[in-house]
Parts: C-alpha cells; structure tokens; sequence
C-alpha cells in the first residue's frame, strides 16, 4: 500500500520544479541555464504529464462542444480512448475558435493548477534570466 501512495505523489513532480524555480528567484546562484532547463522541464509536465480533464471533443451540436471529462496527463495528450489521445492537437482543434480550444486550459482545478503555474514558472525563468 506504501508503494501505491508514492506513485500517486510522483504524479506531480513539476510542481517541485515549479518550488524550485519560486525559491530561486531570490538568489543569484543560479544562471541561465538552470531557468532554461528548469523551464524546459516544466513545460514538458505540464504538456504531456500533468493530472487534468482530458478535454477532447466527444461531439459537436452546432455552436455547442462536449467535450471528454475524463481524466488524462498533460494539457496536450488525450484520456484511455483511442480516438481523444492526440485528438487535442487533430484536424478538429485547428477548427475551433480561440475561445474552445483554450477552454480546456481552465476546465476543473488541476488544469488550472497546471497552466497557472506554467505562467508562474515563465515569469519566475524571464526575471531570473534578466536579473
């Protein structure tokens, strides 16, 4: 049982990354780089490895979309179904208006959590990179 609950911390280990990027803001130990690698690996979580909605489209009625609310990984990938696992990034994504295709990116908190600190991370790498 031990084991099972380390699996489901290690599920969000970008938001380490994100901790590590808030606490380096102060110090000048850290170069370039570290922000950019750091940046890079908070990227990488929250597109392909953070808990969220899958999001994808299930069906359309006119101007209204039903999207999967399912859960998935990342902002990017897709639920268990075959059809939504890189259906977000599909001929339909590039059909939607700006307004559906971001709809996703706020769609319950652990999508929330993860694009905002995605915004928190960028911001925190650009002052460190200028600092």
């Amino acid at each position: 049982m031990a084991s099972r609950g380390k699996s489901k911390l290690w599920q969000y280990w970008g938001y380490g990354v994100l901790a590590v990027l808030l606490l380096s803001l102060g110090s000048a130990a850290y170069g370039p780089a570290i922000y950019v690698v750091l940046l890079g690996l908070l990227l990488f979580f929250v597109l392909f490895q953070a808990p969220v909605y899958c999001g994808a489209i299930n069906r359309k009625r006119g101007s209204v979309v039903d999207f999967c609310r399912n859960n998935s990984t990342g902002l990017v990938l897709g639920c268990h179904l075959r059809q939504h696992k890189w259906q977000k990034l599909g001929r339909d994504w590039w059909s939607l208006g700006w307004r559906q295709k971001s709809e996703g990116l706020w769609t319950g908190g652990q999508a929330k959590l993860a694009t905002l600190s995605f915004v928190v991370g960028t911001a925190v790498s650009v002052i460190g990179l200028f600092k």
